[in-house]
């Protein structure tokens, strides 16, 4: 089993519902690793007992492969009767024009490029508002640091009024800097500093998948911080020095595109910064090293 799925189970499901819709608009969204991801913006239907007007298109790939464009009729389903997707292009509207994503960043003008290893486009620039709101979403997000009351409306509010600029700001928050904000009281406010304070005892492991790293899951962030111990033996850290003589990781269950995206980050002069804000004010960098039984030494 991995975190989320048991690779041994095998599932049965009912062929899902599909309808036609017209495609009015495709939307770019800049996730935390300044991902593009286009959004189709289509007339409402009804699948599975919802309402969907919303679906992925993933990547260009995606678009140029079933050439879509907007004004198109597609053919729409609920993959799993859960998330919404596009099938196909049922026929062209009028004029059709094929769709291409922007080659500079919606929110902050940047341009974007294109990993030749990957099918994604990201926006380059890592002081994109975009970019760092959705890493702080994530880094208070339930299974990273767990910060209750700190979603995507309360980041909005802390960024666009220079509050706070990465995910260590967020421990030098007080209560009298949001109270300003319309619909914020007292209480609520209070709430928000104790449960921001009440994450810094979280640990290791659920810090390095909080703060974002590339390729670094939540699994492989608990093997790493596991096998380490402290964040101080990850500072220094190089390629060579997780590879065994044989050529394996000496981290079972890590690889190397993950080793070296590690490796990567914590080679980045922000990044590096962004730990000892974290260390000044007062997070626990430290996991417990997972102990190796020895009843079968020998």
């Amino acid at each position: 089993s991995t975190v989320k799925f048991p690779r041994w189970a095998v599932a049965f499901k009912y062929p899902p519902e599909e309808k036609e819709t017209v495609l009015r608009d495709i939307e770019i969204q800049v996730g935390r690793t300044g991902a593009l991801t286009p959004t189709a913006v289509f007339d409402s239907v009804t699948l599975a007992g919802t309402s969907v007007s919303r679906a992925t298109l993933h990547n260009q790939d995606f678009i140029t492969e079933k050439e879509i464009c907007i004004g198109d009729t597609l053919l729409v389903r609920k993959a799993g009767e859960i998330i919404p997707e596009v099938l196909k292009v049922v026929r062209h509207g009028e004029n059709p024009v094929p769709y291409q994503i922007p080659e500079t960043c919606p929110v902050c003008g940047s341009r974007t490029v294109r990993d030749p290893d990957e099918a994604v486009i990201r926006c380059i620039n890592p002081a994109c508002p975009a970019t760092r709101k959705r890493s702080i979403v994530h880094f208070a997000s339930r299974n990273a640091m767990d910060i209750e009351g700190l979603g995507p409306a309360m980041v909005d509010l802390l960024v666009d009024n220079g509050l706070v600029d990465n995910c260590a700001g967020l421990y030098r928050l007080t209560a009298e800097q949001l109270l300003p904000f319309e619909g914020v009281q007292q209480k609520s406010a209070d709430n928000l500093i104790q449960a921001i304070e009440g994450s810094k005892d979280r640990g290791l492991a659920r810090l390095l998948f909080g703060l974002g790293i590339r390729n670094v899951g939540e699994k492989a962030a608990q093997l790493i911080a596991r096998h380490f111990g402290t964040v101080d033996a990850l500072m220094d850290l190089t390629v060579d020095d997780l590879w065994t003589k044989k050529g394996g990781c000496v981290i079972p269950g890590i690889g190397q595109v993950i080793a070296e995206s590690l490796v990567e980050s914590f080679s980045q002069p922000e990044f590096r910064s962004q730990i000892e804000q974290l260390r000044e004010s007062g997070v626990k960098l430290t996991e417990e090293k997972e102990e190796t039984g020895v009843s079968l030494a020998g």
